[in-house]
């Protein structure tokens, strides 16, 4: 029991919204037609400064009927904006017909969408010592409709990008994305695939090119596929990876962060039980239209790869982060991990497709939460809990014999400002003024 044995300051969720201060004073960025989302965080060496790469989007998000292009921020390690650049923004966004009539019949969704220009940027270093930038896009090299992933190198004085390069474009399919970066003996490696766990290498950055080092079958990720035998279910990668070892020892195991899609469809009033706070969010009437409707729960998972022996040694339960707006959530999507201070671990997000987050988890929380995949039994001892960390944190508190009221362990701020206190019902009652019954005046006669 050792292991639970921890300081009170490291039992804390730290929640930010970054959408907020992206907009900052840009009048483009704030016009209602714009969503801001898949914010991917790099802190940059020898700085305490981050670069951000996001997702802009022009448009409806929920028709998908609109555009892509790219935001790079430079961000203090207060989460305060230094400098910003848009980049790819189409040309011809007053041609695109943006209207908002209500949702009837089926919605429709993003893999489902025709929409070009690049998406779900990530950042990385590659060994070179330069900052790359990884998206996914339509190749116009082929007539037939191919998203493929491609990199360029970022110009970090003038946040821009040079030319885009196909990467791996010989080992890859029709449609692509959600690579994840890392660097394990001085080479950059992607896990293209969960399961069959598959590794791409990098050969040569310049032209893009790439070897597939590893494409292994997992029997005990396996039997994910069937833990909902009537309805369908994947794991997919979505972050970078980072080394999650002993310090002062080469890194051979890494913390990745990947998502997994329980498709539901034709069974949307599940929605009513995961999604039971929607008409009370902050959604707009028009996105609580569309969630009704909607019949995927994308979730989260970490995962812990083991290089020397290239398997996936240990996998967390499936979970959602918090968000500002909601409760409760159908869409989280995380986008990069790394190191943040006093061994906390950050963790970029996405939520409902129009909001970005970060928030702050110590590493001994992680290392806590994550099963040997050979113990797993479904159903007894693993399963679906979106708020599998609060609920942990204050196991883990109560052990302690730390204070376990949300209050003292889930922070949620916006440039510092706190914007969320949760307080139970008796004490909402307890801080009203009770009410007096006002003292008739009686007319004089």
């Amino acid at each position: 029991m050792g292991d639970l044995k921890m300081e009170e300051k490291d039992l804390k969720l730290k929640c930010y919204t970054i959408a907020s201060e992206i907009k900052k004073n840009d009048s483009f960025l704030k016009g209602e037609n714009i969503s801001i989302f898949n914010s991917s965080f790099l802190p940059l060496k020898n700085s305490d400064n981050y670069l951000i790469a996001s997702r802009g989007w022009y448009g409806n998000i929920r028709s998908w009927e609109g555009k892509n292009f790219i935001i790079l921020s430079l961000f203090d390690k207060y989460l305060k904006k230094l400098n910003q650049n848009l980049l790819e923004v189409p040309k011809n966004l007053n041609s695109i017909k943006v209207s908002e009539e209500k949702i009837k019949g089926q919605i429709k969704y993003h893999s489902d969408s025709k929409s070009d220009g690049p998406e779900d940027p990530r950042l990385f270093y590659h060994t070179d010592g330069n900052i790359y930038i990884l998206f996914n896009d339509i190749n116009p090299k082929y007539k037939e409709k191919k998203r493929h992933m491609f990199i360029a190198q970022v110009d970090l004085e003038n946040l821009t990008y040079g030319k885009r390069i196909t990467l791996c474009e010989k080992l890859s399919t029709n449609f692509e994305k959600n690579w994840g970066t890392f660097t394990y003996k001085n080479d950059t490696y992607m896990v293209y695939n969960i399961n069959p766990l598959t590794i791409y290498k990098i050969n040569d950055i310049t032209k893009g090119s790439c070897v597939n080092i590893l494409q292994n079958e997992n029997k005990y990720l396996k039997k994910f596929d069937n833990f909902f035998p009537d309805l369908n279910f994947h794991l997919r990668n979505s972050t970078n990876l980072i080394p999650f070892d002993v310090p002062g020892k080469s890194p051979a195991q890494f913390l990745g962060l990947g998502h997994s899609v329980l498709d539901y469809k034709g069974f949307q009033d599940i929605n009513k039980y995961i999604f039971p706070s929607l008409k009370k969010s902050n959604y707009s009437d028009y996105d609580k239209e569309y969630f009704k409707k909607f019949t995927k729960l994308y979730l989260g998972f970490f995962y812990l790869l083991d290089m020397e022996n290239k398997k996936i040694k240990k996998i967390s339960p499936f979970f959602q982060l918090p968000n500002y707006e909601s409760k409760q959530e159908l869409i989280f999507f995380p986008t990069s991990i790394h190191w943040g201070d006093e061994d906390t671990v950050n963790i970029s997000y996405n939520v409902g497709d129009n909001r970005s987050y970060l928030a702050k988890l110590h590493k001994n929380i992680i290392r806590l939460s994550l099963y040997h995949i050979e113990s797993i039994d479904f159903y007894q001892n693993y399963n679906i809990s979106p708020n599998y960390y609060l609920e942990l944190i204050r196991s883990i508190r109560k052990y302690n014999d730390f204070p376990v009221h949300i209050d003292k362990y889930f922070i949620f701020k916006k440039r510092g400002k706190v914007l969320r206190k949760s307080i139970t019902t008796e004490e909402r009652i307890k801080g009203k003024p009770k009410k007096t019954k006002k003292n008739k005046k009686t007319k004089k006669k």
